[in-house]
């Protein structure tokens, strides 16, 4: 992708894989809580998740997960598919950050085998 403003530094990184682990709301927010810490970003709003939990709502019929955390320095998107097992991280800064630290705690966090990930320049 052609940089439109080589002024403003942005770094982006988005995973995918397949997840072994429990996902629903509290999985997708203990996951941003600690990728923040990963990151050292600082967060000022969130860690959220919707749709609510089945427990919480059991009306809902849920099929996937969202979160999202807001950092100073920019933030984070998950989407988790409960019904093949499959996620999806966003995740969007103007701070540098280490891709190979994050791409070790995500594939740890989510016991993935199949873990991909291209950084977008």
């Amino acid at each position: 992708m052609k940089n439109l403003e080589p002024r403003v530094y942005r770094q982006r990184l988005v995973i995918e894989g397949h997840y072994k682990i429990e996902a629903n709301g509290e999985t997708i927010r203990e996951y941003l809580d600690k990728l923040s810490k990963v990151l050292k970003m600082r967060i000022f709003s969130g860690p959220f998740s919707w749709p609510p939990d089945k427990w919480d709502h059991p009306e809902v019929e849920l099929h996937e997960l969202n979160g999202f955390v807001a950092w100073t320095e920019s933030g984070c998107h998950v989407y988790a598919w409960r019904f093949c097992k499959f996620f999806t991280v966003d995740i969007y800064s103007c701070k540098k950050f280490n891709v190979k630290e994050v791409i070790e705690f995500t594939k740890d966090f989510f016991k993935s085998n199949d873990l991909v990930y291209e950084e977008i320049k």
